[in-house]
């Protein structure tokens, strides 16, 4: 490897800096979350969606440090489009800019490795330096990979702390967007008609930083498209998985874009599609890892009850749908449901001759969500809290705009949900 393969990556060295280009002013809500993990040994995994802003995290971070550490003491380097193993990197970085091995060098080193999936054995790779060199604090950052997430924290147990960075919560857009979130949340009732445009472009296109000033819609829908969706089916899934069949798993991520929200049910799909159903279910399973999608099992009160019934699929945005459909108004119920399984991080629905979108398990105890875009109908929570009963601790509806109480039952507009 050239000394200019580093060098390209890490300006400081010669600048003190990270460029102003690679940094963004505003700091996402988990940037200081992992301020507490900064000065321990293990190392720090940082995983994602694609162009959610985990490179920038990194340089934040790096920027940060620059100011308490020496410049040469920082390295970093993308795998994303250069591939090289691993040790020629950190062996390079030793030989050209420290002069010395990493025991030698005096005082802690800060070595960022983004998207260190696409190396071969990575894990086992990384085990070794972090073993030998006590002295290295090591940032990992990837996406799309099965391996970030498994073999982590199997070849890596111990040694490593990870973290998700989600797609932007509402609150950050529109602090971003400039508007002033405490007076919003003091006061929420007299900011709704200010609010409310804000919240229709979130749930469009408003969940990736890059997109938060995009006035255009085409332009938001075309980034998404290539960026995000394309990258990850085309290149990313095809670099880490056996895929077989690009036009199926195309073919996949159409149906549920056509057909968010719904229950995914692989012997019709085979039927439909022409194709094996062990092969549909490997590949959602895929998207899964890629942070695309993600799912809902059916609630029985046990975790291996609810696997075996039918799972529904959701984006990881509802940006996603957004950018693969036309009309808004037609899927703006979906688009509505989605932001609030994101923002609940939820994990379940019911389903059992009636159903509720959401469910919530914490303490033995359940919360029922409904979402509801026009029609409000209690109906639904009333025969889950009769199925229930003293389980329930809590039900809710939430909608567009309403907000108001049925038979005991908060409805409350979608936006004001997404701030608490």
């Amino acid at each position: 490897m050239e000394l200019s393969d580093l060098e390209r990556w890490n300006p400081w060295w010669k600048t003190g800096q990270v460029k102003e280009g690679w940094l963004k002013p505003f700091q996402r809500d988990l940037y200081h979350e992992i301020q507490p993990y900064l000065d321990k040994r293990q190392i720090l995994l940082l995983q994602g969606l694609r162009r959610v802003g985990k490179t920038t995290l990194l340089f934040q971070i790096i920027a940060a440090l620059l100011k308490i550490t020496k410049a040469a003491h920082i390295l970093y380097f993308s795998f994303d489009e250069q591939v090289p193993d691993i040790r020629e990197v950190l062996e390079t970085y030793q030989k050209f800019i420290l002069g010395k091995s990493f025991e030698k060098a005096g005082g802690r080193l800060y070595l960022f490795l983004d998207e260190v999936q696409k190396v071969a054995d990575w894990e086992n790779k990384v085990k070794v330096y972090y073993d030998l060199y006590p002295n290295l604090k090591i940032f990992l950052s990837g996406s799309a990979s099965v391996r970030l997430r498994r073999q982590s924290k199997e070849s890596l147990a111990g040694r490593i702390f990870d973290f998700t960075l989600e797609p932007l919560s509402f609150q950050e857009f529109l602090i971003l967007r400039g508007v002033a979130i405490e007076k919003v949340k003091a006061s929420q009732n007299i900011w709704a008609h200010e609010v409310m445009p804000h919240f229709y472009r979130y749930i469009k296109y408003g969940s990736f930083p890059e997109l938060v000033h995009e006035e255009n819609e085409e332009i938001a829908r075309k980034y998404i498209y290539e960026t995000v969706i394309e990258r990850i089916i085309y290149k990313d899934l095809p670099e880490e998985f056996p895929i077989k069949d690009i036009g199926l798993m195309r073919a996949l991520s159409t149906v549920i874009s056509q057909k968010p929200c719904a229950l995914l049910n692989f012997q019709q799909l085979s039927r439909d599609l022409g194709k094996d159903s062990r092969t549909i279910s490997s590949y959602f399973d895929y998207l899964q890892f890629s942070f695309l999608v993600r799912f809902l099992f059916n609630y029985r009160g046990s975790p291996l009850a609810s696997m075996r019934k039918a799972k529904k699929v959701y984006f990881a945005t509802p940006n996603i749908i957004f950018a693969c459909n036309a009309s808004f108004e037609k899927y703006l119920p979906a688009m509505l449901e989605n932001v609030i399984v994101t923002k609940t991080n939820a994990s379940f629905f019911y389903a059992n001759g009636f159903e509720v979108d959401i469910v919530l398990e914490s303490g033995g105890k359940l919360e029922g969500i409904e979402i509801k875009t026009r029609k409000v109908d209690v109906q639904q929570l009333k025969k889950f809290a009769h199925v229930f009963g003293k389980k329930v601790k809590r039900m809710m509806i939430v909608c567009l705009e309403d907000e108001k109480k049925e038979n005991g039952i908060p409805i409350i507009p979608a936006w004001k949900f997404l701030l608490r």
